[in-house]
């Protein structure tokens, strides 16, 4: 019987995985749908006259109410939660009562709260929290700037990072990263972006890359670069799953001494007393990562960069490649909203009739990570072809495409006939 374990377990864990899957485009189709239903019946203004939602937000977390809240599950009364807070109770019901009709917070009785199901997730102690107020402070400040920046002659026409709606309005000559970077005031707000991409790895179903990809093809020597892993989200997962990988951490130094002194150390101990991970400092702009590594991943980098540098970023990264290593870009793939030829490598799956063809609302985080994007650093997220060219422009050829959930790895390997 010990015989078919193996093949049992496998067996096993494809219709597992096969009916997550499954799961996931139901759950694509029913959240496009669902929007889709709402904007056709419900009146225009409900729909477009939604401003405020990100600054009731902010102040949610600013005050930290889900953390006051947790102390009365029963509920709280606003009275009790201004006096915690040191703000007007009056004005606080007001924004909670808006929250609460977009299900965030429940109103128990007259102006009596209590967390739910999507509040629970902004606890000071959940990762979401950093990246809620990354997003409410940052990106909502910036995109204020959005219509101003599209106007001007000289900005609205550049892929400069320094040229974003965000510099316009905080008014920095630097982009945003390079003010974290610099700005020792402002390395609190940098420290907070690491954790919060934490609490992006959860929404983009972090065990995808893991169960998807063969990693358990690779051999007991084979070594993973995570490069431009932030503090490690996505490098931890990986070290979870599959021990037998030796992992590098690679980032700008602030990141770096944060996974290697606080996060990893807390979170992922047993990956340093093995001996499974090394955290390098690196500015892929300037160096080549680690040499000869079987794996270079890479999970949302490109896309924060404009082309000529993400080329630049590629370049470096075949420097470092021996024969048969492989780069794995985890990005987004932009689909169009038109039934038409999505890509010249591959054709993707287009959602179900009457949906829109790229699923709608139901891939909606894509496209409000492209804005974002354009917002924070002037970048973009890309079609498939865009990135092909990207690595046909680097020496790098496109091998396959793995699905990731609403994201995508596309492997490439070294284009043998290129010269640098």
């Amino acid at each position: 019987m010990s015989e078919l374990g193996d093949p049992i377990s496998s067996l096993l864990s494809l219709i597992t995985q096969a009916a997550k899957t499954l799961v996931e485009e139901y759950g694509r189709i029913l959240e496009g749908a669902c929007a889709q239903l709402w904007a056709t019946l419900a009146r225009p203004d409900h729909t477009i006259l939604n401003s405020l939602e990100p600054s009731c937000l902010r102040v949610a977390l600013t005050f930290k109410i889900p953390d006051v809240l947790q102390e009365k599950p029963s509920g709280m009364h606003v009275i009790e939660i201004s006096q915690r807070c040191g703000v007007s109770a009056s004005k606080l019901a007001r924004i909670l009562r808006l929250l609460s009709a977009k299900h965030c917070f429940r109103e128990v009785a007259r102006d009596t709260f209590v967390n739910n199901r999507l509040s629970i997730q902004l606890l000071s102690a959940n990762p979401m929290y950093s990246l809620g107020l990354h997003m409410s402070e940052d990106a909502a400040e910036g995109a204020t700037k959005l219509p101003e920046i599209l106007a001007d002659a000289g900005w609205g026409h550049s892929s400069v990072a320094q040229h974003s709606a965000w510099n316009r309005f905080t008014n920095q000559p630097k982009s945003m990263f390079e003010f974290w970077a610099e700005s020792p005031e402002m390395r609190a707000r940098g420290d907070r972006f690491g954790i919060g991409m934490l609490g992006w790895g959860t929404t983009v179903e972090p065990n995808a890359i893991v169960t998807r990809y063969p990693w358990s093809d690779l051999g007991s020597s084979a070594v993973v670069c995570d490069l431009g892993g932030g503090v490690g989200a996505m490098a931890m997962h990986i070290a979870r799953a599959h021990p037998h990988l030796q992992l590098k951490l690679q980032d700008i130094p602030d990141r770096i001494i944060q996974a290697r002194d606080i996060v990893w150390p807390a979170q992922c101990p047993e990956a340093i007393r093995e001996n499974r991970i090394e955290f390098k400092a690196i500015d892929f702009l300037v160096e080549s990562p680690i040499e000869g590594c079987d794996v270079y991943y890479s999970k949302n980098i490109l896309h924060a960069w404009p082309s000529p540098e993400c080329i630049t970023i590629l370049k470096g990264v075949r420097k470092s490649m021996k024969s048969g290593s492989r780069i794995i870009l985890h990005e987004y793939i932009l689909q169009t909203a038109a039934n038409d030829h999505q890509s010249n490598v591959r054709q993707f799956k287009q959602a179900p009739a009457p949906l829109l063809s790229n699923y709608g609302a139901g891939k909606i985080r894509q496209y409000n990570l492209d804005v974002s994007l354009m917002v924070l650093v002037n970048s973009q997220e890309r079609t498939l072809d865009e990135y092909v060219q990207l690595a046909k422009a680097a020496g790098l050829k496109f091998v396959n495409i793995w699905e990731f959930g609403d994201m995508s790895g596309m492997e490439l390997s070294i284009e043998e006939l290129c010269e640098d």
